[in-house]
């Protein structure tokens, strides 16, 4: 699946027009990342509300997150899991200003903020892990997108530490994923992929998530 948002690509040829953030929740990757599951509007608000939220439990449960975010996300047992993230969680709901209940359903979104959270864990620069994992084992995919977002993970370390180091819904976030999309139509050949910033953000940490975990073992 991937025209990822070609408008911003052609934004990004033409200086005298900003990129302009896509807050419309567009179809995710693969029906495997959301099944059953309503998609919540990726309003910035939302977005970093989720981001904390997501810290919060990485720093409660590193271990249980880690394990989970390694496993294949077409399976009931991922969905499942990150529903029981939810429930076992609820402090850090009420933390950030939330309920529980309004995060369950989001399973992409959820998994990519606790993989940017666990990233973050490692005092390390991502870019130097990215870089040194790009040359080490490979990480198993698991859908089309999953595969492309993989590919960028390894192809362009630098960038997509860069991406991740900007503010959800932020206008940075949307000049790094600009510089992202020529690596992205390469890495999709013939793979279409439609989806928004968030979208790619999305699946570009959890794959680069799994492949710094593949290194370990």
């Amino acid at each position: 699946m991937i025209a990822l948002a070609f408008a911003l690509l052609a934004a990004a040829q033409a200086p005298e027009r900003a990129p302009q953030v896509d807050n419309t929740p567009a179809p995710w990757p693969d029906p495997e990342r959301e099944q059953n599951g309503a998609i919540s509007k990726a309003d910035p608000d939302a977005r970093q509300t989720l981001a904390r939220y997501a810290v919060c439990v990485a720093e409660k449960r590193p271990d249980k997150v880690a394990d989970l975010l390694t496993q294949d996300f077409r399976q009931t047992s991922y969905g499942n899991g990150l529903r029981n993230l939810v429930r076992a969680n609820e402090l850090c709901a009420r933390q950030v200003g939330t309920r529980g209940e309004r995060l369950r359903g989001q399973n992409l979104p959820f998994a990519a903020a606790l993989a940017e959270a666990m990233m973050a864990r490692d005092a390390t620069p991502l870019k130097a892990r990215l870089a040194k994992a790009a040359t080490g084992k490979e990480a198993a995919t698991y859908a089309p997108s999953d595969k492309v977002a993989m590919c960028v993970a390894r192809s362009t370390p630098d960038e997509v530490a860069a991406l991740f180091a900007t503010e959800v819904g932020s206008d940075g976030e949307t000049q790094a994923a600009t510089k992202l999309l020529p690596v992205v139509k390469l890495c999709a050949q013939d793979v279409k992929l439609e989806t928004s910033v968030a979208g790619l953000r999305s699946i570009v940490a959890t794959a680069s998530f799994r492949l710094l975990k593949a290194q370990e073992s």
